[in-house]
């Protein structure tokens, strides 16, 4: 039996856990929030650094009659990369813990998407719009919550196109459905969604709360005659670090600063760039030994640490892999406790699962002045407290006893898998 003949649903938060619930069908369904614009003035940040890139630009509005249209990929995608920039994630640390976490009913630790998602939708490109969708559909967990800041005012009737449409969460749960099982089009999901969604009515000093099930997305051609500009991010909580889907944490979430002086001991700390070059041989390891890692080809681990090592101006000097089987890791042992070299490996999620075996690890490279690159998370462990970030990160996640392996989505396609592989399995002796 193929899966498509499986039933599959897109998971549901009330299937899971009754606070989760809670919160997504009340605080984080579809309400528009306020924040205080002149003390996170987003808007004249982005403003401001595409004046920066030398277009005159006096109103976001206006994007388009001033930024080339063939240029304006190349301007998002480096707002998208400016959004990491330290002046950027200081005020949007703070924005997070004054404004989402309280006004969210969020517990700390949370963790923010590393880079920004700053959309720019031209009145001038009637094929350039973004299709409905939910999170869920596009691997996003079932805990991780979405915010959207417009960053032009679209409360006005007639700014309908150009500001994003919603469907509230229930009606989305059962229009997800009907279209999963109806096997319906893109044009026929259009239409469906459509009839059933509002837009949002927000600008600058507003924003939107909602979750990765709500139906959402402009759904049509902007033809106001005029740019939408606006940014929109995902944060999670730690208490749900195992439902992110196939975005995980460390990797595509980062964990702010609990308050505002930690923020500034992390400000003060110099770039090590410099320390990374200990005179030691640094050595590739790649494996599938952990059930994050188990699907990922080492070919494609080996592209990651490449790229890696070429950024960070480093060479590399050999590689070894581990022996498949064996969840104890004895390559990746032999490589941290016997050689006098530095270890460049894919994720902190391919350390032992088990929380002893991996902490011995930890301590032993601290200990013998190894250092350890992980490269899908842009992790380094040089000394004792890169260590204690990376078992913050680990805990998070729930590493070794998640729900689901690391970077799974909790998903009905993935249970429909998960019981064909089962019936497959109990056949195999």
């Amino acid at each position: 039996m193929s899966v498509q003949e499986l039933s599959t649903r897109p998971a549901r938060a009330n299937d899971i856990d009754a606070a989760l619930e809670r919160s997504l069908t009340n605080e984080w369904d579809a309400k528009i929030v306020t924040y205080p614009n002149e003390r996170f003035p987003f808007n004249e940040w982005l403003l401001k650094r595409i004046r920066g890139m030398g277009y005159p630009l006096d109103d976001l509005s206006n994007l388009h009659a001033v930024v080339p249209q063939d240029e304006v990929y190349k301007v998002t995608k480096q707002l998208c990369a400016d959004t990491n920039l330290p002046e950027f994630r200081r005020m949007l640390n703070a924005f997070v813990r004054d404004v989402v976490v309280p006004k969210g009913k969020l517990r700390l630790p949370v963790a923010v998407q590393r880079f920004m998602n700053v959309r720019i939708m031209l009145p001038t490109t009637p094929e350039l719009f973004f299709p409905y969708h939910t999170g869920l559909l596009y691997g996003h967990g079932i805990a991780s919550r979405s915010i959207w800041l417009p960053f032009v005012d679209v409360t006005a009737d007639e700014d309908l196109t150009r500001s994003m449409q919603i469907i509230p969460i229930k009606k989305s749960r059962e229009l997800a459905k009907q279209a999963i099982d109806e096997r319906l089009s893109m044009a026929e999901m259009t239409k469906l969604f459509a009839a059933h969604s509002h837009q949002i009515k927000a600008g600058p000093g507003s924003c939107c709360f909602f979750s990765q099930e709500h139906i959402h997305g402009s759904g049509r051609p902007n033809t106001t005659g005029k740019t939408r500009v606006s940014m929109d991010f995902r944060i999670a909580e730690g208490i749900y670090g195992d439902l992110l889907g196939r975005k995980i944490p460390a990797g595509y979430f980062h964990m702010i600063p609990n308050t505002e002086e930690e923020e500034e001991t992390l400000a003060q700390q110099k770039p090590r760039e410099a320390a990374f070059n200990n005179g030691k041989p640094n050595i590739f390891y790649v494996a599938n030994n952990s059930a994050s890692t188990y699907a990922i080809p080492v070919h494609l681990q080996r592209y990651m640490l490449n790229d890696y090592m070429t950024k960070k101006g480093l060479k590399w000097d050999y590689e070894l892999f581990d022996l498949e089987d064996m969840l104890h890791c004895p390559t990746l042992c032999h490589l941290i406790e016997d050689r006098n070299a530095n270890t460049v490996m894919f994720s902190i999620f391919a350390l032992p699962e088990e929380e002893g075996e991996r902490n011995r690890l930890l301590e032993t490279a601290v200990r013998r002045g190894n250092i350890i690159h992980f490269v899908n998370e842009d992790l380094q462990l040089a000394n004792a407290d890169d260590m204690k970030s990376i078992k913050e990160y680990l805990a998070f996640s729930k590493y070794g006893h998640s729900r689901l392996p690391i970077g799974l989505p909790l998903s009905g396609q993935t249970k429909a898998y998960f019981d064909k592989w089962g019936a497959s399995l109990a056949q195999y002796h």
